[in-house]
């Protein structure tokens, strides 16, 4: 590692960046990954502040897939092979996009930048901010499965527990904390 890509600070000590090939492509997966995470765990909390408040009346995002409510009008089966089709599709026309107008699929600009972005000159700073953010929705999203594992209740949920008795309501608390901790 060589310090060009955003969020590189030469650690590598798997020595996965020797391939040049495999460094870009690695690059591109994180991004993307954080990106998703990132939408991920927005779509974990705000929901449940919503039905916290009396806006909304939905489950946590981990039994939302069982709401009868919403999804009464087709199968669980169903909705997973839309989801596949949709984002094969969608991938498909965004990476045939991008090599016949030569856009960087992880940054293209273009139509695909309506806030103008690209064009600012901090860019390569927000672009660094965007891969650490990912990087720290990829531990989130983590977290948030982990918490629901040991305590079955959404991360704001949890959190509003903690806050209210943090000497009690913490890792080394739960029936699935690490003995040695």
């Amino acid at each position: 590692l060589d310090g060009s890509l955003p969020g590189d600070f030469g650690f590598d000590p798997l020595g996965l960046g020797k391939d040049p090939k495999a460094l870009e492509y690695y690059a591109s997966s994180e991004l993307q990954h954080g990106r998703w995470a990132m939408l991920a765990v927005t779509g974990m909390a705000v929901p449940e502040m919503l039905t916290g408040m009396g806006a909304i009346d939905r489950p946590i995002w981990a039994e939302a897939a069982q709401d009868t409510d919403f999804w009464s009008w087709t199968t669980t089966g169903t909705l997973f092979v839309i989801q596949i089709l949709a984002m094969h599709w969608a991938e498909g026309n965004r990476k045939a996009d991008f090599e016949t107008q030569g856009l960087s699929a992880n940054y293209p600009g273009g139509r695909f930048d309506p806030l103008g972005y690209a064009k600012r000159s901090d860019l390569e700073t927000l672009k660094v901010k965007e891969v650490m953010n990912g990087r720290l929705a990829m531990l989130g999203c983590l977290g948030c499965y982990c918490q629901y594992g040991s305590t079955k209740v959404g991360p704001v949920a949890n959190l509003a527990a903690h806050v209210a008795d943090p000497w009690h309501n913490l890792v080394t608390t739960n029936k699935f904390a690490v003995p040695f901790i």
